[in-house]
């Protein structure tokens, strides 16, 4: 009997010992259900299909992968809206805006920098002195101005004194242009002038690194960056130079486009012959300076 009681003295003593620790530790208490029994969760809930996209009358709907639809904003909605836009400071200065002109179904679109006075006054893009070179150059390429190509600016009021739109202007108004460009949807874009080329490549680079070299607007659109034809009416020492490197540049889009070239060794655009030619090639292009000499 003295051995039993002992016995159980001593379980009771590990018993109270193996409590404590427990207690101190945090662990009292007894599990439910079987031990090692995996938790059970619940079903995930069915995931409901997103409701149909409405795409309104004056939208075009344009995939941009399997799950998504990208509306851009037609041609008529995006003129208007132009016309009321009041985003930017220039909207308080501009007679006119100025929204494109040509043919919005062309292969080939021109995109130039601003609008100047002329531009301003008539609401139309180059319709000065520099829109009658740039026709000018489209004729020479063998195309017609009104029916072949599509022309318009990244800007679409004046800025004053003609200056060089802000980096703030430029990116307030350059939606329109990409809904432009993503409704005519040209084989080629054609891009005039530094604030063009930088604004629609998203590069600093300036227009004598990027001339003549083939790249890619938003990846999929070949873009060619050229002078303005603004640039190529200033009398400089090197605007002979300037004329035959836009009139390379446009041969590579007349290739590109399957176009007819010129015949080797057809003078340039803009070429002045000297007095001694008797038959001097005609400038198609670009007319000659009447600055004297």
């Amino acid at each position: 009997m003295t051995d039993e009681k002992a016995e159980l003295a001593s379980i009771a003593a590990s018993l109270r010992a193996h409590l404590e620790l427990s207690f101190d530790a945090g662990t009292t208490g007894i599990p439910r259900g079987k031990r090692g029994a995996p938790k059970q969760e619940k079903p995930p809930a069915p995931v409901e299909a997103p409701p149909p996209v409405s795409v309104a009358p004056d939208t075009v709907a344009i995939p941009v992968s399997e799950s998504a639809v990208a509306t851009v904003r037609s041609l008529p909605m995006l003129e208007e809206q132009v016309k009321g836009c009041t985003r930017c400071e220039l909207s308080k200065t501009r007679t006119n805006t100025v929204f494109s002109r040509g043919n919005p179904k062309a292969q080939l679109c021109f995109v130039g920098e601003a609008p100047g006075a002329d531009e301003d006054a008539q609401g139309l893009p180059f319709v000065g002195k520099a829109g009658q070179l740039l026709d000018k150059m489209i004729a020479a390429m063998g195309l017609d101005a009104a029916k072949d190509v599509y022309v318009c600016n990244i800007i679409k009021c004046r800025p004053p004194g003609n200056r060089r739109p802000t980096p703030e202007e430029t990116s307030t108004c350059i939606p329109y242009l990409h809904d432009q460009l993503a409704n005519v949807a040209p084989k080629v874009i054609v891009a005039m002038g530094n604030t063009s080329a930088q604004a629609l490549l998203d590069t600093k680079l300036g227009i004598t690194r990027l001339r003549g070299q083939w790249k890619l607007y938003r990846g999929k659109t070949l873009l060619m960056p050229t002078y303005h034809p603004s640039y190529l009416l200033r009398e400089s020492p090197i605007q002979k130079l300037a004329k035959q490197e836009a009139w390379e540049d446009l041969q590579k889009v007349m290739k590109e486009l399957g176009l007819p070239l010129p015949a080797k060794g057809t003078h340039p655009p803009g070429y002045r012959p000297p007095p001694s030619e008797q038959q001097p090639t005609p400038s198609v292009a670009f007319p000659p300076s009447t600055k004297k000499e």
